[in-house]
């Protein structure tokens, strides 16, 4: 004989009427009888009950029955809610969505692998990232050194370098007298690249190729400027260690620190086409229009500088420097309010900064 429970159905107009259960797989069966005595049956199939709430004083059933209107039963027997949860085990009413996603071993596992896959696309898009540049914060000068003289030394191995270009280059950084806690040292090398770039603890490479659209002294300052106040302010070392955050992450745990800088040496290369975010950009700009001020100087040639790469990749495959440096309007637009900060001097140009970047160009 079929098990019956007792419980109490509420209709869709909100009448409430004693009633005996029957349950199957199927259908939930509601026996009552109406105002007029007259016995009648509901059935609730399985696959329209919308909820099971259960709370402290009873638990509530919905039902959306064939005619579209909601129906409810308030159950006040434990064993009906045992049943019901029992016989029903698998339909998403019995415990919710969650029950109902995790009443099978596949679901779990599957709900397990998205959980990790997740964890693990968080970590590498922003936690890696985050444990990278906190590292890059915390290394010491002196280590920084090392390891960019390593990194310098793998760049430079395969370079032509002009001497003569970095003779001069050298002298008219000197004559910037920019205040940067690094020892600056400067080398041109021959590339068809427009391209310059900042190593980790003070070498600043520049191809000869950017050097060629420069018309004025200020815009080699501001050229130097800009990379020197990346070197002041670790970027290139932070943006690295952002991009092989995993790697360093791993390198750290095992305790092994002369792999950091035999790993980032052997991928020193990665240097030329080395990228920074807004905010590294913009800080660079602004920094070094500092040291330009700092040095006498019109910030005008930092503006120039831009406009003039601007116009050299006009209609042709953009710069290397371009394209690692990107001259986005914001950033024009914040160098043009920064200007404002800095009057032109009223000293005019500088005769010595002028004599050494004609030397530049003398022997062409």
């Amino acid at each position: 004989m079929q098990d019956s429970y007792s419980a109490t159905f509420i209709s869709a107009e909100g009448r409430q009427y004693p009633a005996t259960i029957f349950l199957s797989p199927v259908t939930l069966t509601i026996r009552y009888k109406n105002e007029s005595g007259e016995q009648k049956d509901i059935y609730w199939l399985a696959e329209r009950i919308q909820s099971m709430e259960e709370t402290v004083l009873f638990t509530k059933l919905s039902c959306l029955s064939l005619s579209n209107k909601m129906e409810y039963l308030q159950v006040r027997d434990a064993n009906l809610v045992a049943a019901i949860k029992k016989v029903y085990k698998d339909r998403k009413f019995v415990g919710g969505i969650y029950h109902h996603t995790l009443g099978k071993t596949r679901n779990k596992i599957l709900l397990v692998f998205a959980i990790v896959i997740g964890i693990l696309a968080a970590a590498y898009f922003w936690l890696m990232p985050w444990i990278g540049e906190r590292i890059a914060m915390n290394f010491s000068k002196e280590y920084e050194m090392e390891l960019g003289e390593s990194m310098y030394k793998a760049t430079m191995s395969n370079a032509k370098i002009d001497s003569s270009k970095t003779r001069i280059l050298n002298e008219f950084y000197k004559k910037l007298n920019y205040t940067v806690d690094y020892p600056v040292t400067i080398t041109v090398i021959e590339a068809k690249e427009v391209n310059a770039f900042a190593i980790p603890g003070g070498h600043i490479v520049v191809h000869d190729a950017i050097l060629e659209g420069m018309k004025t002294p200020e815009e080699l300052a501001a050229l130097l400027g800009h990379e020197a106040s990346h070197i002041a302010k670790r970027h290139s070392l932070r943006s690295m260690f952002r991009g092989f955050a995993r790697r360093m992450f791993i390198l750290l745990l095992t305790g092994n620190d002369t792999g950091i800088v035999g790993y980032l040496a052997a991928n020193a290369d990665a240097l030329k086409g080395l990228e920074y975010s807004r905010s590294l950009e913009t800080e660079a700009d602004n920094e070094g229009m500092k040291l330009m001020a700092g040095s006498g100087l019109n910030t005008e040639g930092m503006l120039q500088l831009m406009n003039m790469l601007q116009q050299e990749a006009a209609g042709k495959e953009p710069a290397a420097f371009m394209s690692t440096h990107p001259v986005f309007r914001d950033r024009l637009e914040n160098i043009r309010a920064q200007m404002r900060n800095y009057p032109p001097p009223s000293s005019g140009n500088r005769p010595d900064l002028s004599k050494l970047f004609h030397d530049l160009y003398e022997n062409w």
